[in-house]
C-alpha cells in the first residue's frame, strides 16, 4: 500500500472518530465517580431543550468549593450580611451569556496563572455533555431530636435576644407580611417545613433555599471566626453524604423539649356543647409525653402545624384546611405513618412483632383494639378535666396486663400428625411462648394492645377464639387438600378455599416466624433441628 493511500485511510478514520466522538479528550462529569457525589447540581435554564440547544450542565459544587478554599463569596454574593445562594446574583434571572461570562472568565484567569482549572471557551462539550446528568446520591439529612439538641445546647449559637436563656430565636421566627420582617414569639416555635415547602410559593422561599441560607451561612460565620469545633459542614457532602451522615454524633439522653404541650390529652371529634356526642366513639386517651420519646420529630405527627389535630380535621371532614380528611380518617389511615393506625402498623414490622403480625391479613381488624384507645366515655369527660380523665384511663390501661400462669402453658407439644420420613417434632411450646411474652413486655405499645398473654396465643392459633385451649392445627388444615391430591407436601398448596395443607401450614407459620423475628438458632434449611431423621 502506498504512503498516500495509508495517509488517506488514517485521515478517513480520524474523521469518522471525530463525528462519532466529537469531544474526545475533554473532561466530563458523566461516566465518572463525580456524577454520584452529593455535590452534583444540574444547571438547566429551560424546561425543555430544543434540538439546537446544548445539553444541561452537571455542575460539581464541592469540587468548586475546594478550588475556592471554601470561600462561598467567590461565587455567591452577600446581601444584608447573609450569603445569597444564587450564582453571582441576588435575584436577577440567569442567562446563558451570564453563566458563560462568569464561569469561563474564572477558568481563563486560573489557566493564565497556571492553576488547575475547568474548561474554557473552546471546550463546550466538557460541560455540556450529551445525555441527562444522572443526578447525585444526595441523601436528605434528618434534623431529628438529637441534631436539634446539639444546636439548642450550643453556647456558640446566639438568639436574637442575647439576654434570653435559650437560643431558639436564632432559627425560629415568624414573618410580618406588612413590614416584611421576621420576628420571634416565645412558645410558638414550629418546624421550618410548615412555612418553607419543597418548592417556592409566592414570596416564601423553598426549604432548600431557606435551610442553605440559614444553616450554611451560620456554619460559614463560625468558620470565618476560626472556630473549628461545632462549626458545622459547609460542603454538600457534609450534610448529604450517607457515610458522613452516619458519623454525626447521636445524643440518646435528650431532655424533653417543652413547647406548652400536654402530658396527656383526650382526643375526640365532638365538643362539650355537642348534643349528638352519644353518636361518636368514646374519646381517646393519648399519652403525648410517651409518644414524644417514640417520635424523632413533632413533624412525624403534626405534619402541617403544631395545632391540635381536630383544628384541621373535623369529626365529619369537609374542611379545606384539613384536605377534606376527617379526624377519623386522619387517625386510622393504614398507609400513612402520620396516622395512629399507620404508625402502629409500621411498628409491627420490627423483629419483635413481625413473627405474628407479618402473617396476619392486612384487612384483619380486631374490634378489641378499638377499646384500647377509645377508653373515655362522654360522661367521664363531662365530670372531670379532660387531661385528668385521659391520665386516669392511661393508668388503668398500663395496669391491666394479665399474665398466664406457667402451669397453664403446655411445656412440650409433640407434633406427629405427619411423621413419616422424619420423627415427630417435639415443640418446646412453653419456652417459645415465654420468649414471645418477654419481647412483648418490654414494649409499652405491645403491652397496651395485648391486654393479656392469652391474646398472644392467637399469633399462631389464628382464626380461632382467644382461649388457653385452642383447636389443633389439623382441625382446619388437612393432611390431604380436597381436590388437590396430597397437597400436604406443598408449603403453600391451597385447597378449594386457598387454605394450605397441614404441612404447608406448619412450615409456613414456623419458618416465616423465625425469619421475621431474626432467629438464628433455627434456620429454614435445618430440618433435623425440629424433627430428627428416621434411621
Amino acid at each position: 500500500m502506498s504512503k498516500v493511500k495509508s495517509f488517506q485511510l488514517i485521515f478517513f478514520v480520524m474523521i469518522v472518530l471525530c463525528i462519532l466522538f466529537p469531544f474526545i479528550g475533554q473532561t466530563s462529569t458523566n461516566n465518572s465517580d463525580d456524577e454520584k457525589k452529593p455535590g452534583l447540581i444540574k444547571i438547566e435554564l429551560e424546561d425543555e431543550l430544543g434540538k439546537d440547544e446544548m445539553p444541561a450542565v452537571g455542575f460539581l459544587h464541592d469540587l468548586h468549593t475546594q478550588a475556592s478554599d471554601g470561600d462561598c463569596t467567590v461565587c455567591h454574593m452577600e446581601k444584608d450580611n447573609t450569603i445569597v445562594f444564587e450564582f453571582k446574583r441576588t435575584g436577577e434571572k440567569a442567562s446563558m451569556d451570564f453563566y458563560h461570562d462568569q464561569c469561563i472568565a474564572c477558568h481563563t484567569e486560573k489557566k493564565a496563572s497556571a492553576k488547575k482549572t475547568g474548561p474554557v471557551a473552546d471546550q463546550c462539550g466538557a460541560c455540556h455533555v450529551a445525555g441527562e446528568p444522572e443526578g447525585s446520591l444526595r441523601e436528605k439529612i434528618s434534623f431529628d431530636k438529637s441534631l436539634h439538641f446539639i444546636h439548642e445546647s450550643s453556647e456558640r449559637i446566639k438568639g436574637m435576644d442575647l439576654s434570653a436563656k435559650d437560643n431558639c430565636s436564632a432559627c425560629h421566627h415568624k414573618y410580618n407580611e406588612k413590614t416584611k420582617e421576621i420576628f420571634y414569639v416565645k412558645g410558638e416555635e414550629e418546624s421550618c417545613f410548615y412555612c418553607h415547602k419543597s418548592e417556592k410559593k409566592d414570596e416564601t422561599r423553598s426549604i432548600q433555599e431557606a435551610a442553605h441560607d440559614s444553616c450554611v451561612a451560620c456554619h460559614q460565620s463560625f468558620k470565618a471566626k476560626s472556630i473549628a469545633i461545632d462549626a458545622g459542614p459547609v460542603t454538600c457532602d457534609g450534610c448529604h453524604d450517607n457515610e458522613k451522615i452516619k458519623k454525626i454524633k447521636k445524643i440518646t439522653d435528650i431532655p424533653r423539649l417543652k413547647r406548652n404541650q400536654p402530658d396527656e390529652v383526650a382526643i375526640t371529634g365532638w365538643k362539650a356543647d355537642d348534643q349528638t356526642k352519644k353518636n361518636y366513639m368514646d374519646a381517646v386517651a393519648f399519652d403525648h409525653k410517651f409518644h414524644e420519646t417514640a417520635a424523632q420529630s413533632c413533624k412525624d405527627c403534626h405534619h402541617e402545624t403544631l395545632k391540635k389535630c381536630n383544628d384541621c380535621h373535623g369529626a365529619e371532614g369537609g374542611e379545606q384546611k384539613g384536605g377534606f380528611v376527617s379526624l377519623g380518617q386522619a387517625m386510622h389511615k393504614q398507609d400513612s405513618t402520620r396516622s395512629c393506625i399507620g404508625c402502629h402498623k409500621d411498628f409491627t414490622k420490627s423483629a419483635d412483632c413481625a413473627g405474628c403480625h407479618s402473617l396476619m391479613p392486612a384487612s384483619n381488624s380486631n374490634p378489641e383494639s378499638c377499646k384500647t384507645c377509645h377508653s373515655i366515655p362522654p360522661v367521664q369527660l363531662e365530670s372531670k378535666d379532660p387531661a385528668q380523665a385521659a391520665k386516669t384511663a392511661l393508668t388503668d390501661l398500663s395496669s391491666n396486663y394479665t399474665i398466664v400462669a406457667e402451669d397453664k402453658i403446655p411445656e412440650t407439644v409433640v407434633i406427629d400428625g405427619l411423621a413419616d420420613e422424619y420423627k415427630p417434632s417435639r415443640f418446646p411450646h412453653r419456652k417459645v411462648v415465654q420468649a414471645i411474652a418477654k419481647r412483648v413486655e418490654k414494649s409499652g405499645m405491645a403491652n397496651a394492645f395485648h391486654k393479656d398473654q392469652a391474646g398472644l396465643c392467637m399469633g399462631c392459633h389464628h382464626n380461632s377464639p382467644k382461649t388457653l385451649e385452642p383447636p389443633k392445627c389439623a382441625s382446619c388444615h388437612s393432611k390431604v387438600v380436597p381436590g388437590q391430591g396430597d397437597g400436604s407436601d406443598a408449603i403453600f398448596d391451597g385447597g378449594l378455599d386457598g387454605r394450605p395443607g397441614l404441612k404447608g401450614a406448619y412450615h409456613g407459620q414456623c419458618i416465616t416466624c423465625h425469619q421475621k423475628m431474626d432467629i438464628k438458632s433455627v434456620v429454614a434449611t435445618d430440618c433435623v433441628k425440629c424433627h430428627e431423621a428416621k434411621k
